[in-house]
């Protein structure tokens, strides 16, 4: 009988498990080390997902343990165990909410996260209507009891981006909410937002660029998308949107219901081989394949690019905030979330910074690490006095944790050595933005990233630099 669960981060997007004897969950917050650093240990950062490994804590046989991959998403596991996703099967019909009616048929899974699962359906709300496309994300039953019981908002944020302001110009780059309602399968309730279908997300897109990011045109066109959407959500909305990143950013479509439909005939939606595993589930364990749609009519060299801001599950209104939350993917988490600071609106300008300097070049701006004697917060922090200069003491200030990272006079405990390097030398090496065009780029990147939160530009402000006025 499998009696643990513990989850570990992995490269990779499969989800492994192990029996255990025990169910508990860990997840490794770093504690700052007092030893000095160890260059030679030290182990690069990068992001990863979040697996799931059952195992035998003592193989019975005293071999190696037994370890089962599982395709994607973990259906087949309790909400206990902190999932819950739905096991839902294609052709399978979902009953709409009240705003739309009608009945979502299930036609291919287009994804999934750590807290939901998103499905292509076929919707029709009667026989005489035309039937049209729609995406479909279903929540985890444990995501959609947060979202009952005020701990989860990501059904009330998308509510407030539908209906806050539609004729604001950030509007259109906003993922709007379509409909909702509420699903049930073995697991429990699922709650189930309905949006319009989209495209490749920004990293995927950069990925399948010749040199893997984007020129300096595209870059601006999606920048300063973003910032509208940006400028929507915090001063229209109310709202910190927390999980700005390019996985988010999504390429808008306006694709007729027959285009879609015939490159589903000639691309069908597919199955991976059940799974026998009876210690896991009675039932064979038979998953559906994630098949993104490709980007119908996107011009190969993405002039005609538009993008949506997407995602609205870290999104949090702002008399809601928590300073003491760590939010933010690790690579563009702001330093006010790293330090205790108060935050809001600012820490998504901060992504901003970092993801326009990966567009540039194809790669995360701030290369992080781990040693045993230096833990991530602090390469972090490392990281940003070498390319931006010292912390502000008016801001170290106002931080709670400062102590545990900096001494009296303002310098890091763990880190002795600094090699600062500017944005501009950052750039440089890439060699994929021109060189007259770096300095540019630069100033704006270090804008987006002004330390101090209470003096970072806002969207709006950012949405006035010089650097996007040819887009």
């Amino acid at each position: 009988m499998f009696r643990r669960i513990r989850l570990l981060r992995v490269q990779s997007s499969s989800l492994r498990l192990a029996t255990h004897r025990k169910f508990s969950t860990t997840h490794r917050i770093p504690e700052p080390k007092t030893a000095s650093m160890s260059v030679e240990r030290a182990i690069p950062f990068t992001e990863s997902v979040i697996s799931v490994r059952v195992r035998e804590e003592e193989p019975e046989d005293g071999g190696e343990e037994g370890v089962f991959t599982s395709d994607e998403e973990p259906h087949f596991l309790k909400p206990e165990l902190g999932f819950g996703f739905n096991p839902l099967k294609l052709g399978a019909h979902l009953n709409g909410g009240l705003k739309l009616g009608g009945s979502y048929e299930i036609v291919r899974k287009l994804g999934f996260g750590a807290n939901s699962s998103v499905w292509l359906v076929k919707f029709s709300n009667n026989p005489t209507t035309e039937k049209q496309f729609l995406a479909v994300k279903v929540l985890t039953v444990n995501i959609t009891a947060g979202n009952v019981y005020d701990k989860h908002w990501e059904l009330s944020s998308a509510r407030r981006v539908a209906g806050a302001d539609p004729n604001h110009p950030g509007y259109q780059h906003c993922l709007t909410l379509r409909d909702s309602f509420v699903c049930t399968s073995y697991h429990g309730p699922h709650t189930s937002l309905v949006f319009d279908v989209l495209g490749s997300d920004m990293l995927s897109l950069q990925r399948a660029q010749p040199n893997r990011a984007f020129s300096l045109h595209v870059t601006k066109r999606i920048i300063k998308q973003v910032l509208l959407a940006l400028d929507y959500i915090h001063s229209v909305c109310g709202l910190v949107h927390r999980d700005v990143k390019p996985q988010n950013i999504m390429v808008s479509m306006n694709v007729p219901y027959a285009t879609i439909a015939d490159y589903l005939n000639k691309n069908p939606a597919a199955l991976y081989e059940p799974r026998i595993e009876p210690d896991l589930s009675a039932d064979p364990i038979i998953t559906v394949k994630s098949q993104p749609l490709p980007d119908f009519d996107l011009d190969p060299t993405l002039d005609n690019l538009v993008i949506k801001l997407a995602d609205y599950g870290e999104a949090i209104a702002l008399n809601k905030i928590d300073v003491e939350d760590e939010c933010q993917p690790v690579l563009l988490r702001a330093p006010e979330v790293i330090l205790g600071h108060s935050w809001s609106t600012p820490i998504d300008i901060w992504s901003v910074g970092c993801i326009v300097f990966e567009h540039l070049t194809g790669s995360p701006f701030f290369k992080l690490y781990e040693s045993p004697s230096v833990c991530l917060a602090d390469s972090h922090l490392r990281r940003m006095i070498e390319h931006l200069g010292d912390f502000p003491s008016s801001f170290l200030a106002l931080c709670s944790r400062r102590n545990a990272y900096f001494d009296e006079k303002g310098n890091l405990l763990r880190v002795k050595q600094l090699f600062p390097q500017t944005i501009e030398q950052c750039i440089a090496p890439y060699k994929r933005v021109e060189n007259q065009d770096i300095a540019a780029a630069a100033a704006f990147i270090r804008r987006c990233l002004t330390i101090d939160p209470s003096v970072r530009p806002s969207a709006s402000e950012l949405l006035q630099d010089e650097w996007l006025s040819d887009v």
